[in-house]
């Protein structure tokens, strides 16, 4: 069973893509990459259903939840997570970054493949689109997520 993080924001977004999915592995590698390379994490935060009585809901970590449990990015956030992992990319040490990463996970006997070609120039795009929801999924449920 393979857990996948679906990323979503109201299509209301000036620019830029609404919906983006990656493997777990790759999420945690993306949040790991963005703080080495400068990004502080302000925390996220549960979304909330639009009558909840709640007026500033307690920040939380970036580990996904279920497809029950959303938690928010916030545009601030999201844009200074996209920034820092723009100087990843540039750093010359980002390829043996990528390669000690995957050779940890084939030790451990997970995939290697955390970071698949394309993920983190479609996350840092999606990054710039501002804030965003997030939650785990299965690969292995058959929810239809089209909208």
């Amino acid at each position: 069973m393979n857990a996948i993080v679906e990323m979503s924001r109201e299509a209301r977004a000036p620019r830029g893509r609404n919906q983006f999915s990656c493997p777990l592995p790759s999420w945690e590698f993306l949040w790991e990459l963005g703080r080495a390379f400068g990004w502080r994490p302000t925390g996220t935060t549960y979304v909330m259903p639009a009558k909840s009585a709640i007026e500033v809901p307690a920040r939380r970590n970036y580990q996904p939840s279920g497809s029950q449990d959303h938690k928010r990015v916030e545009e601030e956030d999201a844009l200074a997570w996209a920034r820092a992992l723009e100087v990843a990319k540039a750093s010359p040490h980002l390829a043996a970054m990528i390669e000690a990463r995957s050779t940890a996970l084939l030790g451990s006997g997970k995939t290697g493949s955390e970071l698949l070609p394309g993920v983190l120039d479609e996350f840092i795009e999606f990054a710039y689109g501002g804030t965003f929801e997030f939650a785990v999924r299965s690969e292995d449920t058959h929810e239809n997520h089209d909208a």
